[in-house]
């Protein structure tokens, strides 16, 4: 066998084993975020804070009725009627100030993630976290459905920032 073959299997053992290793912190993750999903919470962290909010907790920050289009690869763009909190008020209710921070990450039980710049989530009317849709809870991944919390950003037309299965918010410096 010549060196270059013994270099060629050894490179490929160890992207065999990183990506194995890499697999299984990874399923750990996922398996958090949809523990999550399951009880219906969301975690939201700033630094070394964490907070944990429910649909009862998010209901009483006072929800808010918003339009959105809705597109997906399935169907064709139609407007519904949502309700939720904008997450700038659910930041605020936590006493989380996001001025002078660069965006806000959010991470979904399928590992999934998204980011929203500080001031794209600090204007008005357009970054919320929904939990209803046209009159009827989000159902849950389980149900085929996006929920129970589903990250919205109205400004958004072709639907492909949003975050469906949302289980975690994390505000970046």
């Amino acid at each position: 066998m010549s060196k270059n073959n013994k270099i060629a299997i050894v490179i490929l053992i160890a992207l065999t084993v990183m990506t194995a290793v890499a697999y299984g912190f990874m399923q750990e993750d996922i398996a958090k975020q949809k523990e999550r999903l399951a009880s219906a919470e969301i975690t939201v962290k700033e630094g070394e804070e964490q907070y944990v909010v429910t649909l009862e907790s998010l209901q009483d920050i006072g929800a808010e009725s918003f339009e959105a289009v809705l597109d997906t690869s399935d169907t064709d763009a139609v407007m519904k009627d949502y309700i939720g909190v904008e997450l700038k008020n659910l930041l605020r209710s936590l006493g989380i100030d996001i001025e002078g921070k660069t965006a806000v990450a959010l991470k979904a039980a399928d590992g999934y993630s998204v980011a929203y710049s500080a001031a794209e989530v600090l204007q008005d009317g357009n970054v919320y976290i929904a939990y209803m849709e046209d009159g009827a809870y989000l159902d849950t991944i389980d149900h085929g459905g996006r929920g129970p919390f589903e990250a919205i950003v109205v400004t958004d037309i072709f639907s492909n920032r949003r975050c469906k299965w949302l289980t975690e918010i994390e505000v970046l410096p």
